[in-house]
């Protein structure tokens, strides 16, 4: 007599290879970091509008008046806190540029400015102003 032989069937899984895992390891790092990046990156102009930065200013908007330059706030111009609106903006210039014809100058209702210069340097931006 014979015996019938059935072969066996192996089942064969294949195992992610390690240069995937590690190539899908790292994607998921620097998504991560371009996340947060995004994230801190939104905040921070997040921030400058919500509080109402100065440096943020354009021509049109209004500005509070305070003791000090780092309390001056860019506000609605229906505001009763809106005592400047602002005329023009210069950027890159020093306080000379800012004072001559070609620079607050240009707006013959400017009747002061507003200076945004970062420590050590000699120029930035200056917001030409108006009584509101």
């Amino acid at each position: 007599m014979s015996e019938q032989v059935t072969p066996a069937v192996q089942e064969t899984t294949t195992e992610p290879s390690g240069a995937k895992s590690v190539a899908a390891g790292v994607g998921k790092k620097i998504l991560g970091y371009i996340v947060v990046a995004v994230v801190v990156l939104g905040g921070g102009l997040a921030y400058k509008y919500l509080s109402g930065d100065t440096d943020i200013a354009k021509a049109g908007d209004c500005i509070t008046e305070a003791a000090d330059a780092d309390d001056m706030k860019v506000v609605g111009c229906d505001s009763a806190e809106a005592k400047y609106k602002v005329l023009g903006v210069l950027e890159g210039v020093n306080a000379t540029q800012a004072e001559s014809a070609t620079g607050c100058g240009q707006w013959p209702d400017a009747t002061s400015w507003f200076s945004i210069i970062e420590q050590g340097k000699t120029t930035g931006k200056f917001l030409c102003l108006s009584a509101k």
